[in-house]
């Protein structure tokens, strides 16, 4: 079997590294690559993806949302997040599936466990966002707060949240005990670091779900003042993980996968 992931930029991924060292340790000769495909380019998707021949593929920034009009049938989980970053393709049928949510708060409850209590602060309103905080709110008792730089980007989203600007986040920092980074600041040569942590109170975890560079400038800054920080490397494994038994109903080899990102990173 093949399988990809698509996104632009797509050659910082560690998709490929991940997932192939997977299937070497579970004796399966699938393989899986990475596929560049920009937004001119989009509406020839389903050429690129037939072409390659592939039995299901990822979809990362910034085509989550895109990627929905092409699909024959959508899960439940995504269908409530608008958002896609795993497709199955069964017969000829594309179906679309959401594991970021799933993926993030696995690795999450791996440093916090006790999230029903937590207040929590969402930076960015995208697919990621979406899917984070759906997941987020079958454990999470207060209602999560989501900031954007633009409140119109919150016009799609039939989730129950408080929906703030970044300034009105910075004001409120002190409330949360955590604080997740969504939007893609910090990726790469992006040295943004969204919002102000001037009011972050000490005990405050501060995530992202960015895994290259293993430290964005957020966690940079919050672990100069002495909080707690998470990357998105566990969220990217877990991601991966759901999407794997998605495509093939087996169970995979998470540590291995970990290691093999670690080893690459």
């Amino acid at each position: 079997m093949k399988y990809a992931v698509i996104g632009n930029p797509i050659d910082h991924s560690l998709s490929p590294v991940m997932h192939n060292a997977n299937f070497e340790a579970i004796n399966d000769n699938s393989t899986y690559e990475a596929i560049n495909i920009s937004e001119k380019q989009f509406h020839l998707i389903k050429e690129i993806i037939n072409e390659k021949s592939l039995s299901g593929f990822n979809v990362t920034i910034p085509h989550k949302e895109r990627i929905i009009p092409y699909l024959d049938d959508i899960d439940d989980q995504a269908k409530t997040v608008g958002a896609v970053n795993t497709v199955k393709i069964e017969n000829g049928k594309w179906i679309g599936y959401n594991t970021d949510g799933i993926g993030y708060v696995t690795g999450l409850k791996q440093v916090y466990p006790d999230l029903k209590s937590a207040h929590i602060l969402i930076i960015g309103a995208g697919g990621a966002s979406k899917g984070i905080a759906s997941e987020l709110a079958k454990y999470v008792q207060p209602t999560l707060t989501v900031a954007n730089r633009s409140l119109d980007r919150f016009e799609h989203w039939n989730l129950e949240v408080n929906k703030i600007s970044l300034k009105e986040a910075e004001a409120a920092l002190s409330e949360f005990d955590i604080v997740i980074n969504t939007t893609p600041a910090g990726m790469k040569d992006n040295k943004d670091v969204v919002i102000s942590l001037d009011q972050l109170s000490a005990h405050t975890l501060v995530s992202d779900i960015v895994y290259i560079p293993f430290k964005t400038p957020i966690l940079e800054v919050a672990e100069a003042k002495g909080n707690p920080v998470h990357n998105g490397l566990d969220m990217f494994v877990y991601q991966g993980a759901e999407s794997f038994k998605i495509w093939t109903g087996k169970t995979p080899q998470i540590q291995v996968m970990k290691d093999a990102v670690l080893k690459r990173l």
